[in-house]
């Protein structure tokens, strides 16, 4: 798909897209419908305003496949591939989101949502942010954006590649010209939330997702946005001024810390001349699936270097980002050790993570759990790791220091042919009996 609304023509088509087309308010309906629907939704009266408003496109493993046009199994590999290949995109000097140019920028007749009750205001949390450092390496990221102003948000920025960006142009006394991006393709989406080499430009990764992305430069930015877009925010995260963003219900849907945080200041807005805005519900499987997903084949590639590895996922349950699940086939009696430790390689934000025999569906939670009361025996299979840094999202790490507990669990068979662990199976009743 080369932009979201072919994705969202595709989504109608297969009947996952339902339409509200009663009168709903930005403060808190329209997050109250995404968290009660299992379908995407398009919302086609907003606050008595002009812009639709879309949401939960990307709420299951099966709409993320269809935009990236393969099967829900083949994501890992799929992706595994996007990040060990990178495609340079086509620069044209003109496409649909240049349609119109707001130079008298006004951000509160945006349909912004407020989510939940003690959020700190209304927020975008679809937004894909491109900045540039001094060399022109280009950095693509999901970055939450608290509005605080007609022109100004408050920007959310964890100590990656944007924030080294951002603070070497602070170094120079500098600001960082940025643009933030609404409505994207799904290949955009799923580059823009993975963690590649610092080297390594999104934008690749999205090319070659789709094979198709497009590029046009920003209207006064030094900066090229997908052509398809819905809207792009242009302007820039200003030196040496912060400004207080929180709270903020994240992934866990528990309620992150207040912190000060650069404040990103809009000097015009270029979109489609009818603008689809993009919302994504904090908390929800959507949010999960984006953040998750994209770092599995880290997981996997990471394991794959000391064990057989067949399958990684981030557990809904886990909020998509605090437990996984990992399926092994296993050849010697250290390999679920093993694997638990690279597992917390692949991504150190994991808490826990459970390691399977390839028999074991580690989409079935029932399965899952089964393997752990049947294989597992606490004394001896879990690798507890106290005092070790882990995720700022998790609610019982010291909020300060991000230190807290990880545990693997190994629920792998012993090695040799023990009936004990086998699966009971009923042989065919016609072979039985021939």
């Amino acid at each position: 798909m080369s932009n979201l609304r072919e994705f969202l023509e595709s989504l109608d088509r297969l009947g996952e897209l339902e339409r509200v087309e009663k009168e709903v308010s930005t403060r808190y309906e329209i997050a109250s419908l995404l968290r009660d629907s299992e379908n995407a939704l398009i919302f086609e009266k907003v606050n008595r305003g002009k812009m639709k408003v879309v949401g939960n496109i990307y709420g299951s493993r099966k709409r993320i496949a269809l935009g990236l046009g393969i099967e829900q199994d083949e994501l890992i590999n799929r992706l595994r591939r996007a990040l060990a290949s990178s495609r340079k995109p086509r620069i044209r000097s003109s496409g649909p989101v240049m349609e119109v140019i707001e130079e008298e920028v006004d951000l509160e007749k945006l349909p912004i949502l407020k989510h939940f009750g003690k959020d700190g205001g209304p927020y975008v949390t679809s937004s894909v942010l491109v900045a540039k450092d001094s060399d022109g390496n280009r950095n693509l990221s999901f970055h939450r954006m608290m509005l605080i102003g007609k022109r100004k948000f408050a920007v959310r920025i964890v100590p990656r590649n944007l924030y080294e960006i951002f603070a070497e142009a602070e170094d120079r006394g500098e600001s960082l010209e940025v643009a933030a991006i609404i409505g994207v393709s799904p290949a955009v989406a799923m580059a823009a939330a993975s963690s590649p080499p610092y080297e390594m430009d999104e934008y690749g990764i999205a090319n070659d997702l789709s094979k198709s992305l497009e590029l046009v430069k920003c209207h006064s930015l030094d900066l090229g946005v997908p052509a398809g877009a819905e809207m792009v925010l242009e302007g820039k995260l200003l030196v040496g001024e912060r400004a207080e963003e929180g709270p903020f219900a994240d992934i866990t849907r528990t309620y992150d810390a207040v912190r000060k945080q650069p404040v990103f200041e809009v000097e015009n807005i270029m979109r489609r001349e009818d603008a689809i805005y993009q919302a994504l519900l904090p908390g929800s499987r959507e949010h999960q699936y984006l953040m998750g997903i994209p770092r599995e084949p880290l997981i996997f590639e990471e394991i794959d270097k000391v064990v057989d590895v067949r399958n990684v996922i981030l557990t809904p349950g886990g909020c998509g980002w605090l437990h996984g699940a990992v399926s092994i086939r296993k050849k010697g009696s250290n390999d679920a050790r093993r694997a638990v430790e690279a597992a917390f390689r692949g991504h150190p934000s994991m808490k826990h993570v459970v390691v399977v025999d390839e028999d074991i569906d580690i989409y079935d939670h029932q399965s899952l759990e089964w393997a752990i009361a049947t294989r597992f025996r606490a004394d001896e299979d879990a690798v507890i790791k106290p005092d070790v840094e882990g995720s700022s999202l998790d609610p019982v790490a010291d909020p300060e220091t991000r230190l807290g507990c990880k545990m693997g669990i190994d629920a792998t068979k012993d090695m040799g042919n023990d009936e004990r662990f086998k699966i009971a199976e009923i042989p065919d009743p016609e072979e039985e009996g021939a």
